[in-house]
């Protein structure tokens, strides 16, 4: 197994993000921003972008828009790609597109007008949210993708990926990961495949607070039925299937406390060439991790 490992920080993937964040609003009570966030931002835009956006059917276009960031000039200026992705013909898109795609996906005829659309939708959220946010946070992404890059020269693809995202690659069609530093989606990782590339977006921690870590991470232990699912997941690498069935309880309750898990970094998810499926196993680091912060708390 070998991969090769690129670091990609644009501002436009964080707008990206941030829109289709509020658009699917999944996730919404694991994240840092807060249960409030989308009703922070309805309070913010205009009635007609709120409706624009309500009525938007999918965001399939959105969604392979990360290829197209990937390859653009123009990735570190967000008025800059949108003239970029406007001046391509639909034969041009589709040929930036189409060869990272598998043979399940196909792409619209429309792909002209899905460009338009989503470029005038991208454009109000920017104007009415994006631009508006702390330009720290873009530095702040970009400090740490540069940090990324200075790791390459010392650390092995498969550390750096786990310790950013606490995804394991084990799939061996992957040659290619891409590590995307994200704000809106703390303390979550994304991970997005095409083909035999992956595309990880992982979490850059603000305002680090070693009482905090602590808090939340006890909060997370604090709960017999996630202290179950640890100790399974110690023994080794399930699925999440494989956990309802072992741990008898429904699947929703079982999403839930995977998802408070995985936001203190107490799971690693394991990457194979199983299509759509995913392995769980504790991240046994964390002990040593939170003593740390523990002895960082009490000196």
């Amino acid at each position: 197994m070998s991969y090769e490992l690129k670091i990609l920080s644009s501002p436009v993937y964080e707008l990206l993000l941030s829109f289709s964040l509020y658009k699917r609003q999944t996730f919404m009570k694991y994240l840092e921003l807060g249960s409030n966030w989308p009703e922070e931002i309805d309070a913010s835009i205009s009635p007609e972008l709120k409706e624009a956006i309500k009525l938007k059917e999918n965001l399939f276009f959105e969604d392979l828009m990360v290829l197209l960031i990937e390859q653009s000039p123009a990735q570190n200026n967000i008025k800059s790609f949108f003239d970029w992705l406007a001046s391509m013909s639909a034969g041009e898109i589709y040929e930036r597109i189409a060869p990272l795609l598998d043979d399940k996906k196909t792409l619209p005829t429309d792909l002209s007008l899905q460009r338009d659309n989503s470029i005038a939708l991208l454009k109000a959220w920017n104007e009415q949210y994006f631009q508006h946010i702390d330009h720290e946070i873009l530095e702040r992404l970009k400090q740490d993708a540069e940090e990324k890059v200075d790791e390459i020269k010392t650390y092995s693809a498969n550390d750096i990926i786990n310790q950013s995202s606490r995804f394991i690659i084990e799939a061996d069609k992957i040659t290619s990961v891409c590590l995307i530093p994200a704000f809106h989606f703390q303390p979550m990782s994304l991970v997005d495949q095409f083909r035999d590339k992956l595309y990880i977006t992982y979490p850059v921690k603000f305002n680090q607070n070693a009482f905090n870590d602590v808090l939340k991470i006890t909060k997370a232990l604090g709960d017999e039925r996630r202290l179950r699912i640890l100790q399974l997941l110690s023994r080794g690498t399930y699925t999440f299937t494989d956990i309802v069935s072992e741990i008898g309880m429904a699947k929703g309750n079982i999403h839930h406390h995977l998802s408070i898990l995985r936001g203190v970094g107490l799971l690693d998810i394991h990457i194979s060439d199983e299509p759509n499926t995913y392995f769980y196993s504790t991240n046994k680091g964390f002990t040593s991790h939170l003593k740390r912060k523990v002895d960082l708390l009490l000196t």
